[in-house]
């Protein structure tokens, strides 16, 4: 990537890696994993189909991960294209979507960890 880059800013821009490259393989599937995510989204959204998928953005799992524990993310906020104002201006998530993120967290990690 960076010959790339190199080649796009020409002579008159220096590119360097500010460190060393992070990398982790991707964490197993697990069935518990699964089947407690989609009772979570079944529990506000019965007709939603639940699937894996590769982030586009970077997390603290990375790390996780490099150092062997296995690592999953999982979000919790189910809004339409309209209301999608991540990362831009005014940006903000609309209250109905943010108390049935708060359930979907609470069914989860109940799930996963068991109750208090």
């Amino acid at each position: 990537m960076l010959t790339e880059l190199r080649a796009i800013a020409g002579s008159k821009v220096t590119v360097e890696p500010l460190g060393p490259s992070n990398s982790s393989e991707a964490s197993p599937l697990r069935a518990d994993v699964m089947q407690a995510t989609s009772r979570a989204v079944h529990a506000s959204y019965p007709d939603a189909v639940v699937s894996p998928y590769m982030s586009a953005g970077a997390t603290d799992g990375l790390f996780f991960r490099a150092a062997g524990i296995p690592t999953y993310g999982v979000g919790a906020i189910f809004i339409g294209d309209n209301d999608d104002f991540a990362h831009g201006l005014n940006e903000r998530v609309p209250v109905d979507s943010f108390y049935k993120g708060l359930t979907h967290w609470r069914l989860l990690l109940t799930s996963l960890a068991g109750p208090q």
